[in-house]
């Protein structure tokens, strides 16, 4: 079977323009990486230096309004963290400020899978902790309540150093 004409030039082409582009690509590539690293550092050094304030870690807790963990969370997680924490409600994010530091940092740092609920430990001069909920609690709707446990033995064990 053979190739017609058309579609191999149209291929070479295609191949040709690629290889012609790439050192655009590669910098449009190196620029985004370069920008994420920016946008981590600047973060990074506004919570070392500013957002903990004097205590030695701060936290940052994401929930919503689910029937799956709303009751537990405020009844056996909330008051026992810390009174510097910062506690956002996702069921309530139109509320939220459009610029907040706890904001950005939930946006930078929870990610975009079972980012809630989430606890995130600030610690100074050290990289966040991240400790996610949702699959905990997920196993607990089907019977397996031990995974929640451990996970929140390791967060509130995190939470007093």
């Amino acid at each position: 079977m053979r190739t017609k004409p058309n579609s191999r030039l149209r291929r070479t082409l295609v191949v040709a323009l690629l290889v012609a582009t790439t050192p655009l690509w590669l910098a449009l590539v190196a620029v985004a990486i370069l920008a994420h690293v920016i946008r981590q550092a600047a973060l990074y050094a506004i919570v070392w230096l500013w957002w903990i304030g004097p205590a030695p870690r701060r936290v940052l807790f994401v929930y919503s309004d689910s029937p799956n963990w709303k009751e537990h969370i405020e009844h056996a997680i909330l008051p026992r963290l810390p009174g510097n924490s910062v506690v956002l409600n996702w069921s309530r994010r139109s509320e939220w400020p459009r610029v907040g530091v706890s904001v950005w940092l939930f946006r930078a740092f929870a990610g975009r899978r079972e980012f809630n609920p989430i606890g995130l430990v600030f610690e100074r001069f050290d990289l966040v902790v991240r400790y996610r909920f949702w699959q905990s609690f997920r196993d607990v709707k089907h019977g397996r309540p031990e995974t929640l446990r451990t996970l929140e033995q390791k967060f509130f064990a995190d939470l007093a150093g």
